[in-house]
């Protein structure tokens, strides 16, 4: 069972269904500049971390062999995390927002050549966050995701942070899920605790 829907994900052979000492709920993004913590019932899925050190894939713990209850809302969520400065961006979040909603800025949320297949359905811009949900006829980002999807842009520690949540297209995710569940994932992204200090005051 668990195979199976390993297969379905997309998730890498070689790491497929880890063992549950290898799964985890935390990752550190972007060169330690970023703190990215998943959801209740939702873990990091280790072969997605092959791909670089600013991306990583967060999916149902129990799709990686974890036995702990299955979250409310089943998706797969994406965090890729830029360069340093890449964040400036996001300062004019109406800027980007508009932008988005272009055809240069629609081949950004899309494999296909064609930006007609993206239909923007809806968006939202504030405190330096942009949101944006829309349908995608091109390519998924992994076979056996659905074709709609939520979509943020955020800035943590001066770099720009783009999360993408799909569900499956067996059981597909519909709007007020799919929300929810970017805006958790978001709240999970956050910058380091400030270093301790190295010279602390004596007592």
């Amino acid at each position: 069972m668990i195979r199976a829907t390993c297969a379905v994900l997309g998730v890498l052979a070689m790491t497929a269904c880890t063992p549950i000492d290898q799964v985890t709920r935390s990752v550190s993004l972007g060169q330690d500049t970023v703190i990215a913590t998943a959801p209740a019932g939702y873990c990091v899925d280790p072969g997605s971390r092959q791909l670089g050190s600013d991306f990583a894939m967060l999916v149902s713990c129990a799709t990686l062999g974890h036995s702990v209850a299955a979250p409310e809302i089943v998706g797969i969520a994406t965090i890729q995390v830029g360069p340093p400065d890449s964040g400036r961006i996001t300062m004019d979040e109406i800027g980007l927002r508009d932008f988005l909603i272009t055809d240069d800025g629609v081949r950004l949320l899309t494999k296909a050549s064609n930006p007609a297949a993206v239909n923007v359905l809806s968006t939202q811009a504030f405190n330096d966050q942009v949101m944006i949900h829309f349908t995608d006829q091109g390519p998924p980002p992994l076979d056996g995701l659905q074709r709609e999807e939520w979509r943020a842009f955020t800035n943590v520690s001066g770099r720009l942070v783009t999360i993408g949540v799909r569900g499956l297209a067996a059981s597909p995710l519909q709007d007020g899920p799919g929300a929810t569940l970017l805006k958790q994932i978001l709240a999970g992204v956050q910058a380091p605790p400030a270093a301790a200090t190295d010279n602390p005051a004596e007592i």
